[in-house]
Order: C-alpha cells, then structure tokens, then sequence
C-alpha cells in the first residue's frame, strides 16, 4: 500500500513532542488508519450526495482547526479519494487527517513512556477511534 503520510514530518512531529525516536513500525498502522479514515469519508460524503470529501466527513472532526504543517500527502490523498470515488478533496480533509495522526502520535508517546521506552513502535499505535 503506498505511504498517504510523510514520514520524515511525523518523525520530527514525535521528536519535537517528546524527544523520543519512532520505529519503522510504526507507520505501517499509522498510514492504515488513515487510508481507512479516507474510505470512510469517502463514504460518508456519498451518503450525503456530495462530490467533494470535506473536512466534517472524518470522524474526529474539530472545528475550526488551525494546521502548521501537513502530515500528509495531499495529493496522494485527493488521488485515492478520485481512484476510489471520482470525488474532490477539500483542504479541510487535509487539515482534519493531520489532526488525526498528530492525535495518534500524542497517544503513541504516551504508551511509550509507559513502559519507560525512547522509541515510539507499532505496539504504542492506538486508532483514535478507540482512543478514551
């Protein structure tokens, strides 16, 4: 499955929040859960009869977010939105996918620390979904 995340910005994300390292691992459930949350507002939009995948179609929305830097790639994620649906991308999507792994990185960093480690691996990679 090709890479929707930029790995060398989550590395330096999680650095920069925890001065903690990040395994290879890790990305392999991280860019899962985000081709997952794609399909899924891809989903939602149809439901809606909507030809554009918005920001409000992914299930961890926050309203008025405010992004630095994207944690994706944008444009192999409007191309998996098109390939899977023939629908547009907003910058909202975007926006709200980097919301979601900078969510999940947070989470990592604290399983991690947890159990007194200085790497963050697949094992500390909780879908947000499930997050409490």
């Amino acid at each position: 499955m090709e890479s929707l995340i930029v790995i060398s910005k989550v590395k330096k994300f999680i650095k920069e929040k925890s001065d903690m390292n990040t395994s290879t691992g890790f990305f392999e459930p991280l860019n899962s859960d985000v081709v997952k949350a794609c399909r899924d507002a891809v989903a939602h939009a149809q439901k809606l009869g909507r030809k554009t995948v918005m920001g409000k179609d992914f299930n961890l929305y926050v309203e008025n977010i405010n992004i630095e830097e994207a944690l994706v790639v944008a444009s192999k994620v409007k191309k998996l939105v098109k390939d899977e649906a023939n629908l547009s991308t907003s910058a909202q999507a975007i926006d709200q996918l980097t919301n979601r792994i900078q969510t999940v990185c947070l989470r990592a960093i604290e399983n991690a620390k947890a159990d007194k480690r200085k790497t963050v691996m697949d094992r500390d990679f909780m879908a947000p979904t499930t997050l409490t």
